[in-house]
């Protein structure tokens, strides 16, 4: 089962309380770098932003000293789409644990802040695919994972859906505190 820390950084409760997107492959091949500098990726705003180090074509997402012996979660992103003057990112959070069927998370992540310190903060949430209708799935070629998720088979096909179903999301304010 996937730890508490692997769910969170997948942005929230994905895998428990929300409908995501998930695959059980990666799809976003290489990895583009967001920023070249220090990052840090927000997911609740209630809680720290997670320090990251970017390694090959991939985000490391690095636990809190709190959550004790998590091990970072890497994250590919790709351009997905401009809101307001902000590029949207698609990212895929690898969950996969040794001995368990390898699982990856789909979120997006727009830039917050760039703090005194020179770190710039990207805030990450997770799309919901419950409001997928039945010819959304079949358009996008995305498959309903039981009640709570939707599998993505096509990288291009679903970020036609998250810019043609989520464009005005992107570019609210509301819908990202609420996502986070």
């Amino acid at each position: 089962m996937f730890s508490l820390f692997r769910i969170f950084v997948a942005g929230g409760a994905c895998l428990l309380l929300s409908a995501c997107f998930l695959s059980e492959k990666p799809l976003i091949g290489e990895g583009a770098q967001i920023h070249n500098g220090p990052l840090a990726f927000c997911l609740d705003a209630g809680e720290p932003c997670h320090q990251t180090t970017f390694q090959e074509d991939a985000y490391l997402v690095l636990p809190h000293p709190e959550d004790g012996e998590e091990k970072p979660v890497a994250v590919r992103f790709r351009p997905l789409m401009k809101a307001d003057a902000d590029t949207i990112w698609l990212g895929e959070a690898n969950l996969s644990e040794e001995g368990h069927e390898e699982a990856w998370a789909y979120v997006v992540a727009r830039k917050l802040k760039d703090t005194d310190l020179g770190v710039r903060e990207y805030e990450v949430a997770v799309p919901d695919c419950g409001s997928a209708s039945d010819s959304d799935l079949i358009r996008y070629g995305l498959e309903k994972d039981g009640v709570y998720a939707c599998r993505v088979t096509n990288i291009d096909a679903f970020a036609e859906y998250l810019r043609e179903r989520h464009a005005a999301d992107f570019a609210s304010d509301a819908w990202w505190a609420e996502a986070r």
